[in-house]
């Protein structure tokens, strides 16, 4: 239904009536026709008829569309008296502004707020009534807690109201410990069943670890054994190279001698040559003859001192590895030998 059309101040459009209950537009909705109509009286006639109430064309609920803006406007700025005006409201607004006013009107008429109460009285008066009102509700004069209506007052047992508000709590407490219960059991099986697992995974852990122990184990002793070899070899090397050092040191006198008796044999041989006189090329073959003699000389010396020297020294242990040391040192000194006859 639209508005009454005996509330507006001053002259209204015909073209703002509703085509159904001749009312000023509420809500209003228009045909492919033009015409206008409140969308609850539109709704209603659609329900048993399928045209347009003014012109008999067809129509139905999907071609309905909103109104024209131009029509909106001057049907917003239409005045338009108070609802509440018959109660003494004397507010004039705009259609716009209507509700607004009318949430906010003293003049309305509310229902109280307090349980029970079925009175309704002006907005302006809602105060003076809550606070006579019969069934507003207050706390026990006792001292109990309870909040208490006007009407109970006369049947309000303390002890069994409290009575009955610890029933509650006991129930409520030992659903509560039930629930905590079994949700401590339930966390108590997940947890064992994980320290299970972390035990097996540890034992097996450790097993890995005891056998990754005697592989060290193994190893360190290899390492050790092959340690003790090394160092054994070190030892009798070291020995060796004493042996040749001796054996080097015994044989430079030797060689000492040698070159002396050449040089009692040839002694004019460096006063007939000066520093920048160029040798012919039969004297340099002399000089290396005489030199591959002396090396030989030298050599024959040393074996002779080895095949008729004083008997070898305790430290040199058993007389295989003798033979081999002293062969070792004969070839030795005969690299050396041919080394300086290259020279």
């Amino acid at each position: 239904m639209g508005y009454d059309l005996d509330r507006f101040v001053g002259y209204v459009n015909e073209g703002l009536l509703c085509c159904v209950c001749r009312d000023v537009l509420e809500r209003p909705l228009q045909a492919p026709c033009e015409h206008a109509y409140c969308s609850a009286c539109i709704s209603s006639w659609l329900l048993h008829h399928h045209s347009c109430p003014e012109d008999r064309l067809p129509l139905d609920v999907n071609s309905l569309k909103p109104l024209y803006r131009y029509m909106r406007n001057d049907l917003n700025r239409l005045q338009i008296r108070c609802i509440n005006a018959g109660q003494g409201c004397e507010v004039i607004s705009s259609l716009e502004n209507l509700h607004t006013h009318e949430d906010e009107c003293e003049f309305a008429f509310v229902s109280c707020s307090n349980t029970g109460c079925p009175v309704q009285v002006e907005r302006r008066g809602l105060e003076a009534h809550l606070s006579e009102c019969n069934f507003r509700s207050r706390e026990c004069p006792n001292g109990c807690g309870h909040t208490l209506l006007s009407p109970d007052q006369s049947q309000h047992n303390c002890v069994a109201e409290l009575r009955t508000e610890v029933d509650m709590l006991r129930a409520e407490m030992l659903c509560k410990l039930g629930e905590v219960r079994r949700e401590m059991e339930s966390r108590l099986d997940s947890q064992r069943r994980h320290m299970v697992q972390k035990e097996s995974q540890l034992k097996s852990e450790v097993e890995e670890l005891k056998g990754q122990l005697s592989r060290v184990k193994c190893d360190m002793r290899a390492l050790l054994g092959a340690e003790r070899l090394r160092r054994q070899e070190l030892a009798e090397a070291e020995l060796e190279k004493r042996e040749l050092l001796e054996l080097l040191r015994d044989l430079q006198p030797i060689k000492s001698q040698d070159v002396g008796e050449e040089t009692d044999r040839d002694p004019h041989q460096g006063e007939q040559q000066s520093p920048d006189w160029d040798p012919l090329p039969g004297t340099r073959h002399q000089k290396r003859e005489a030199s591959l003699h002396a090396s030989s000389l030298s050599l024959h010396s040393a074996q002779a001192l080895n095949i008729s020297g004083p008997p070898p020294s305790p430290k040199l242990g058993e007389g295989a590895r003798k033979g081999g040391t002293r062969s070792l040192t004969l070839d030795c000194i005969k690299r050396k030998s041919r080394e300086v006859t290259v020279i």
